[in-house]
């Protein structure tokens, strides 16, 4: 009996996919992919924006059922600020099952 006295030699692969026999995945779709999860990620921002500058809807009047429009103004885009958070979900996850 001969025993093998060459050191091991272990091969490490920049890709996990190269390693495993996969081929790695067309560059060109990652892109397209990113830009439409990016456009539904603007959406986020327009409540944001709304409510971003106080002195614009800081104000008793309009009243709506006796509620000052300060804090109706508010609420409103609570509800609308979900509304748009659906919608960015919906879109994120039709953009994951798109080829």
């Amino acid at each position: 009996m001969v025993a093998d006295s060459s050191p091991s030699v272990m091969v490490q692969h920049s890709d996990s996919t190269s390693a495993l026999g996969a081929t790695p995945p067309d560059s060109t779709a990652a892109p397209r992919r990113r830009s439409r999860r990016r456009w539904g990620l603007l959406l986020l921002l327009i409540p944001f924006v709304a409510l971003l500058y106080p002195p614009f809807y800081a104000s008793v009047t309009p009243r709506l059922a006796g509620i000052p429009f300060f804090i109706w103004y508010q609420f409103l885009w609570v509800v609308i600020g979900v509304s748009i958070t659906g919608v960015v979900y919906a879109i994120d996850r039709i953009s994951e099952r798109a080829p």
